[in-house]
């Protein structure tokens, strides 16, 4: 005989079980890609060429970001429209690479 618990203890270990699965170097290409894709399809032609993402060969969990600092806001904006689609821990760490962009967008300002 089940009971609520039993479902919620069940739902609670699917959830720990999925959570990795957000921050697979696979998973963060595609976000990235699409994070690119829709800032580019926003912007002018001449600024969609200054967003680039590359992911490195060797660390694959690890990106390049190159960015003109025109083209920053879009990219943050798109980052945030995108947040509510992503895994929980794909939104984390979108939400730290938002922080970073947005600190050394600030940092050249001051």
């Amino acid at each position: 005989m089940k009971n609520g618990i039993d479902d919620l203890i069940l739902d609670y270990c699917n959830d720990l079980t999925n959570v990795g699965g957000g921050l697979d170097p696979e998973v963060l290409a595609y976000w990235y890609k699409r994070i690119e894709d829709k800032a580019k399809e926003v912007c002018s032609s001449e600024l969609g060429e200054k967003i680039v993402f590359t992911q490195d060969r060797i660390l694959w969990m690890k990106f390049d970001i190159k960015l003109s600092k025109r083209a920053v806001p879009l990219v943050l904006e798109t980052i945030r429209d995108f947040i509510p689609l992503m895994p929980y821990s794909t939104t984390l760490y979108f939400e730290k690479v938002y922080q970073l962009i947005l600190d050394e967008f600030n940092r050249d300002y001051v």
